[in-house]
C-alpha cells in the first residue's frame, strides 16, 4: 500500500492538464474542431465569446527560472462555427527593473546582521 501512494500522487499531478508549449500550439492546424483542439493541447485557461460570433480559447505558458516568471506566453485560438480559423501568440517579459530587485551585496551584508 505504501508503494502505491507515490504512484497515485504522480497520476494525480499528471492528470491536472497538459502543459501548452510553442511546439504543441503549432500542432493545432487551422480548420480542426474544438474537441480536436482540446484533445491536442488540453482544456483552455479561458474561453471568451466575442461579439462577432467567434470564440477565443486562451492558453498560458509560464517560463520560470527558479521561482521567478521569466517569460509568459499567451496562446490564442479563434474558432468560428466550431472550427479553428486563426491562431496567435502574445509574449510578455518582466520589466528589467523587476530583475534588479535582487542585490547580492545587500544579501551578503544583511545576512550577518550588519546594515549597509
Amino acid at each position: 500500500m505504501i508503494k502505491l501512494i507515490p504512484l497515485l500522487i504522480l497520476v494525480a499531478c499528471a492528470s491536472g492538464g497538459s502543459m501548452v508549449t510553442m511546439d504543441s500550439f503549432h500542432e493545432v492546424p487551422i480548420g480542426v474542431s474544438a474537441p480536436e483542439v482540446v484533445a491536442v493541447i488540453g482544456k483552455p485557461y479561458a474561453i471568451r465569446e466575442k461579439k462577432d460570433g467567434t470564440v477565443e480559447y486562451e492558453y498560458i505558458e509560464r517560463i520560470k527560472i527558479g521561482y521567478r516568471n521569466m517569460d509568459t506566453r499567451r496562446y490564442f485560438i479563434i474558432l468560428k462555427d466550431g472550427k479553428v480559423i486563426e491562431k496567435h501568440v502574445k509574449q510578455d517579459s518582466p520589466l528589467p527593473y523587476y530583475l534588479e530587485s535582487f542585490d547580492s551585496y545587500d544579501m551578503q551584508t544583511t545576512q550577518n546582521g550588519d546594515s549597509p
